[in-house]
């Protein structure tokens, strides 16, 4: 996520707009072969939908053991013009059961249940933001300890918050004080009481939020750490 302005109320419901960054990764992961040479991934063509079973299906007049036998015999699941050549800059293209291209298509929202079966079908609605500019996230004033946070949720992302002036320094420096000095995590949503969930941009993931504080004399470290999944206990 880029550098992006949000709104964000402390415990004497004062807000102010600050900044929230993704940090930097300061060590990336490099592959290398037996060589000790770098390497990296490539893309190739696997197959064009000429090859694809059900189109070879169909030229044996939907007969599996004439197929079967052709596969032996021939290799007609292999163009040996096209399999395995480099591919670049490529577009994705939507295509429908039959191979033909899609140009445009109906968007639908499908929901499964837990066995994986379709139980409800029915127009796509945009989810707005929830994260924005002019609209404040509150301050809850739930604090969890950063073992229960752990052990019960899966942080998977995490942004920084950062000042934008002098002002906006000693607000978060305050904020972070606070965590710090409790030595608690915060949890942070939307909405007036900070109960909806935070939603960065139009139809993205919803998260729930734990803010930490961490001071260090006159520097301070405010991260918002965000979690999708709830960790329960199984039972055997």
């Amino acid at each position: 996520m880029a550098k992006r302005i949000i709104s964000i109320a402390d415990e004497k419901k004062r807000d102010a707009h600050v900044e929230i960054e993704s940090p930097k990764s300061k060590n990336r992961m490099k592959y290398i072969n037996d060589l000790k040479q770098s390497v990296k991934s490539q893309r190739f063509v696997k197959g064009t939908d000429k090859n694809t079973y059900p189109n070879l299906l169909a030229q044996y007049g939907d007969d599996d053991a004439k197929l079967a036998q052709a596969l032996i015999d021939e290799d007609p699941e292999i163009d040996f013009e096209k399999t395995g050549r480099l591919v670049g800059n490529a577009d994705r293209v939507y295509i429908r059961e039959d191979g033909s291209i899609l140009y445009c298509a109906r968007t639908l929202q499908v929901k499964l249940d837990t066995k994986g079966e379709e139980i409800e079908r029915g127009d796509f609605v945009d989810v707005e933001a929830t994260v924005k500019e002019e609209t404040p996230l509150p301050w809850t004033g739930k604090l969890f300890s950063t073992k229960d946070v752990i052990r019960k949720f899966a942080l998977v992302r995490k942004l920084r918050i950062r000042h934008v002036n002098g002002l906006t320094f000693d607000f978060l420096h305050e904020m972070a004080k606070k965590l710090h000095d409790e030595d608690k995590m915060m949890l942070v949503g939307s909405g007036k009481r900070g109960s909806a969930p935070l939603i960065f941009q139009t139809n993205g993931s919803p998260y729930r939020g734990f803010l930490e504080g961490r001071v260090d004399g006159e520097s301070f470290l405010l991260v918002l750490h965000l979690s999708n999944l709830e960790l329960k206990r199984v039972d055997a």
